[in-house]
């Protein structure tokens, strides 16, 4: 019985076959190496004027890290401190990125992996060590007054940051902690209430929009209408609004700023840590922020027409 050696190249490793009857050949293994050398640039002002049809203004950050030969690109993943989740961010073939648009104050945590192709299929690397800093700056650059997005990575959509505003919520549920109240549930359906809220602050700093464009954009949005739920503990009957309480702030992008605001304030601490209060959300806007309280699971309710949230709430009411 013959014996034959299998000699992979790259990966180093011998492999005797018994009963083959066949000449010696090498292959060439798939190996992908991995990602090193991950760092950041300082901030950059790219503001450039070439003519009244292209000029550049603002600043931003670039990441970059070390080639590897023979690869076809990168992926860049970003880490969600809410979600406790990794997200792909970007693909790029170059071995940079500008960050074009970022809060101050934003946790970021990064890493980069490598990838080739073969027969259509795509083998990766493993992932680089995590590069992980906090914004120290406002980020945003663009070209003829438009944000750059291309190759690049903003945070943002349309002025709005959720990587900062679930910041923000984490650091409020980390105050009631501290409080030992229950944490908030974060609320899609509120958080688009918030965001709109935010923006509205920029030219009018006021409460007395909450309740007109709260109840706008549950009815052009979702189709509801509803704005007290009704319901009955024995022969009591209470009303619950969808909202309880507002929070708002100005003149900072900083969410650890936005909440320190708020715990040094009596009345706006008092809705960080009620302890009727279950779900929530934040949005911030060009330095503005707003934050929205409710007894009751509002998704649930608007989304699904599912009341079960309001038992508890008619609860708390009654004990009141």
């Amino acid at each position: 019985m013959k014996k034959i050696k299998l000699i992979i190249i790259l990966g180093l490793l011998s492999i005797t076959i018994p009963q083959m009857n066949v000449n010696t050949f090498t292959v060439q293994a798939a190996t992908v190496k991995k990602v090193s050398g991950v760092k950041k640039s300082k901030v950059k002002d790219g503001s450039y004027f070439y003519s009244k049809k292209k000029y550049y203004d603002g600043c931003y950050r670039k990441i970059s890290w070390k080639k590897i030969k023979g690869v076809k690109g990168y992926q860049i993943y970003r880490y969600d401190y809410y979600s406790k989740k990794w997200n792909k961010i970007l693909t790029t073939k170059n071995t940079s990125f500008n960050i074009t648009d970022m809060c101050e104050g934003e946790k970021v945590k990064l890493k980069v992996r490598a990838y080739k192709k073969k027969k259509g299929k795509k083998i990766y690397g493993k992932f680089s060590k995590s590069l992980t800093y906090t914004e120290k700056s406002n980020l945003y650059y663009t070209k003829n007054n438009k944000l750059i997005k291309k190759g690049c990575y903003a945070s943002g959509v349309n002025g709005y940051h959720k990587y900062c505003d679930q910041q923000a919520f984490k650091l409020q549920n980390d105050y009631r902690k501290k409080a030992s109240v229950v944490k908030l549930e974060w609320s899609d359906v509120l958080y688009e209430i918030c965001k709109v809220r935010a923006k509205e602050i920029v030219d009018e700093f006021s409460h007395k929009k909450l309740d007109s464009t709260a109840k706008n954009i549950l009815k052009n949005k979702y189709g509801y209408e509803e704005w007290m739920l009704w319901g009955n503990v024995g022969t009591k009957g209470y009303g619950v609004c969808i909202i309880s309480g507002e929070n708002i702030f100005s003149g900072s992008s900083s969410p650890k700023q936005a909440m320190k605001s708020w715990k040094t304030s009596q009345g706006h601490y008092h809705n960080m840590v009620h302890p009727d209060y279950r779900y929530g959300a934040i949005a911030s806007y060009k330095g503005c922020w707003a934050a929205v309280f409710s007894m009751v699971d509002v998704d649930e309710i608007v989304l699904n027409n599912n009341t079960e949230s309001l038992e508890p709430a008619l609860q708390i009411l009654d004990r009141e």
